[in-house]
């Protein structure tokens, strides 16, 4: 459990909101949440994870070439790099809805096919 401070992310089209603790990228936080946001290297160098944000956030490494100025000024950012530095929302840059696992279902899946075996 993380007692640190923690930002509201608020995922459009969705309309799911999850927790962001202090330090944590949105990704990460995403991740942790069961949405799965596109993502590759997670080191701010390859820009599949580039995504939408409104609101402030530090935006880490990241190569210019894949998050230039320009971008950033634009509202785009990387989640692999990012963390929130106040509540914010995030968008795929594409508007398309994101993958949500749940785990809860997933594993409870998982226990009636063992106990099936």
């Amino acid at each position: 459990m993380n007692n640190g401070r923690s930002f509201k992310i608020h995922l459009l089209p969705n309309d799911i909101t999850f927790l962001c603790y202090e330090k944590q990228t949105i990704l990460e936080s995403a991740l942790k949440a069961g949405i799965e946001l596109p993502h590759g290297c997670t080191k701010g160098g390859c820009g599949v994870c580039k995504i939408r944000v409104k609101g402030r956030v530090d935006f880490g490494r990241v190569s210019k070439v894949m998050l230039t100025d320009q971008e950033k000024e634009n509202g785009f950012c990387l989640s692999c790099r990012a963390i929130p530095l106040e509540d914010i929302e995030i968008s795929l840059i594409d508007g398309s809805h994101a993958k949500v696992v749940r785990y809860d279902e997933f594993y409870s899946f998982l226990l009636k096919t063992r106990t099936n075996l």
